[in-house]
Parts: C-alpha cells; structure tokens; sequence
C-alpha cells in the first residue's frame, strides 16, 4: 500500500520519528543512569553496614578476649582467696587498720559462671598520699581486684586528713 504524501509531510513524519528515537533514547539513558545512582547510594549504604559490622565484631572479639583473660586470671587465683581477709592484711601492713570503721563484705550473682565478691570500706582521719598507696597496692595486687566506687570528703577538724569510702571489687567462679 502506498500513501501518498508530499515531500513536506514526509520530512514533518521523519522529523517526528526523530523526535520520538530521541525521545525514547532519553527515557531510556534517564533511567538506566537512574538505576546506577540509585545503586550507588545502596553500595555506599552498604558500605558503612559492613564497617558498622566489622567494628562490631572487633569489639566482640576483644571483649572475648578480655573474658578469656579474666578466666585464666581466676583460675590462677587461689581457690581459698578472700578480698575481705586480704584488705585486712594489706591494711596492717600498710599501718592503716586502726583507720578502718567499717568493712562490709558482699557477694552479688552476675551470671550463670561468675559472682561479683566486694567490700565495702569505710576510713577515717586517712592522708592522701597513705590513701594513693592503699589504693595502688589493691589494684597492682596480682589479684583481680578493682577500686569500683570511691569516695573522699575532706574532715573540717583537719583539712589534710580525709573521711574516705571505696569499694573493692573481684569475681569469682561458681562451684
């Protein structure tokens, strides 16, 4: 069949099927760059998921880390170990048991494996620097002891003496 146009119509009908290639071209370039960009964004969203990830399981790998040394630390410890009887010792070698109101010993469940042993310490009429020794000496012990609270108030009757409250902290096994 043919149609009968004039020349003008046919150039009108090539120019419009141009238009329409061009058209089509773009729509089709549009979204594939489209697609790309949004690709991009989802790699780069992804990318910060896997560094979340990664930082993550290092925190992970060295808090089990730490646990594992904890455990060979508690195994080392002797079985009959005491922080209450320890303290006592340390603080009449240090010369400061007559300094000593009180001591509270408790014993908290953590988990299934471990309890937390502490005790709880009230000095008074204590100096400083006798204070930084006690406390260096409990926390370099070779035992896993840790100063967990700590509380100083000045005394008004003589200001270079301290009022001074400290917790110490270890764990233990359960049997």
């Amino acid at each position: 069949m043919k149609l009968n146009i004039t020349p003008r119509e046919r150039r009108a009908l090539a120019a419009a099927a141009a238009a329409l290639v061009v058209l089509v071209s773009y729509l089709v370039v549009d979204g594939i760059a489209a697609r790309y960009q949004d690709l991009g964004r989802k790699i780069e969203l992804k990318k910060q998921d896997l560094a979340k990830i990664t930082h993550l399981r290092d925190q992970y790998m060295e808090t089990h880390r730490q646990l594992d040394e904890v455990r060979s630390r508690l195994d080392k410890t002797q079985k009959d170990f005491s922080v209450l009887s320890f303290i006592e010792d340390l603080a009449n070698r240090e010369g400061i048991r007559e300094k000593i109101g009180s001591m509270k010993p408790k014993k908290i469940p953590l988990n299934e494996e471990f309890d937390e042993s502490s005790v709880e310490i009230q000095m008074e009429n204590v100096s400083l620097p006798k204070l930084v020794d006690f406390a260096y000496k409990i926390e370099n012990s070779g035992h896993l002891l840790k100063i967990k609270r700590l509380r100083i108030k000045t005394r008004f009757d003589d200001r270079n003496q301290l009022n001074v409250t400290l917790q110490v902290s270890t764990y233990e096994k359960k049997t």
